[in-house]
């Protein structure tokens, strides 16, 4: 009798293990999981790809068709440097809040606070995100984040092409250093060395 209790017991320690290197043939991969042969997907025993190690996927991903892709990493942003610039007016330094600076290897200036120094009208339209600036019969427009300004002297119209789109800057509209020269007619210099910018109107 022992001897046939025995003998149950190894047989159906047997089928257990034969069913079950049945459904989960070969090795896991480098996740922990592998597919499911086709007689353990008949069978029922499973579906498709699954893990064994417990992870079942929580390494940063979805599941799509029984597979697990990983979601990369989102990549940091790195800001610019921003070197600030000293701007002299016709020779008397000026105070702007905020200054110029250096980005990317281009100077920038508040144009506002330039442009009414040297007699020319400047408004800011939210909606649009476009600056007028207004001198005699010259008319200036230009778009944030545009690299063109368009201008209008006497009803002839021109455009200007800037080294660097017109940005916003702690609230103020910040235009590439040479604009000032091209829109208004300013002499303007710039000492790299000394970080200085010089405009002149005389």
């Amino acid at each position: 009798m022992k001897k046939l209790v025995l003998l149950m017991a190894i047989l159906t320690l047997f089928f257990t293990t034969a069913s079950i290197a049945s459904a989960h043939p070969g090795r896991l991969d480098s996740n922990g999981g592998h597919n499911c042969s086709d007689k353990s997907k008949a069978k029922g025993l499973c579906s498709g790809y699954h893990y064994h190690n417990g992870n079942g996927g929580n390494n940063a991903g979805s599941s799509s068709g029984g597979q697990s892709y990983a979601t990369p990493a989102p990549k940091a942003t790195v800001a610019p440097v921003l070197t600030k610039v000293a701007v002299y007016l016709n020779d008397v330094k000026q105070n702007y809040t905020p200054s110029a600076y250096m980005k990317n290897g281009t100077t920038l200036v508040p144009m506002k606070a330039i442009f009414e120094s040297l007699g020319a009208t400047v408004s800011y339209d939210n909606a649009t995100k476009k600056v007028t600036a207004t001198k005699d019969s010259k008319k200036i427009v230009i778009g944030v984040g545009n690299k063109t300004a368009y201008v209008d002297t006497n009803g002839s119209a021109s455009t200007i092409t800037l080294s660097h789109p017109a940005e916003i800057y702690q609230g103020t509209t910040m235009v590439p250093l040479r604009f000032v020269s091209q829109a208004l007619g300013a002499n303007v210099t710039f000492d790299e060395a000394a970080l200085v910018v010089y405009i002149s109107t005389k």
